[in-house]
């Protein structure tokens, strides 16, 4: 009994010409949880950064800049 993965599919190039691709197997038990475990980071990333967003929404634009200003002057300060 052949696996539906196992014979090549047809596809079409730019020009109309066929293409023979070969399918990939289905993802094994790893990939999977590699996947789960990239997409949990990128939501975590997400949404610590549009939580981190909103709380500095609360201070003026001019304030934050002139903060970071202060802290890079401050830091190239501190490194001279």
């Amino acid at each position: 009994m052949s696996n539906r993965f196992d014979n090549p599919a047809m596809a079409y190039d730019p020009f109309g010409e066929p293409v023979e691709i070969a399918c990939q197997g289905a993802p094994t038990a790893g990939d999977r949880r590699a996947r789960s475990i990239a997409v949990i980071g990128f939501w975590l990333v997400a949404a610590t950064l549009t939580a981190s967003r909103v709380y500095l929404a609360d201070e003026p634009v001019a304030q934050m800049v002139a903060n970071a200003h202060a802290q890079v002057a401050a830091f190239i300060t501190a490194i001279l």
